[in-house]
């Protein structure tokens, strides 16, 4: 089971969670972290987390994630965290809310 550190930023302070496989949007609202999202499908891009450390822990990104983070320049360690699925197993996944237009 991964333990999920959501550093703490402008918007909360830092939360850290334990989580199973599935979306790390799930996880953001079980530990009620800082991440702010609205449509949960791809579309809106304001939950865009970038990933610290742990990358090799969330399954590669999905077409709609992909097209989405290409259309606005997004890093390769920018992710939506209403897209990105947790793998199961143990380690460590750190990220960091992506508040402005910034990537």
């Amino acid at each position: 089971m991964p333990t999920i550190v959501f550093e703490a930023s402008a918007l909360g302070p830092a939360v850290t969670a334990e989580a199973g496989a599935g979306r790390l949007i799930d996880v953001c609202d079980d530990a009620r972290a800082s991440i702010v999202f609205s449509c949960r499908d791809a579309r809106c891009a304001t939950c865009r987390v970038e990933i610290v450390e742990g990358e090799q822990l969330l399954d590669p990104p999905a077409r709609g994630e992909l097209e989405l983070l290409e259309r606005l320049g997004a890093p390769p360690r920018l992710r939506l965290a209403c897209q990105a699925v947790l793998r199961a197993g143990p380690g460590l996944v750190r990220l960091r809310a992506v508040t402005g237009p910034e990537g």
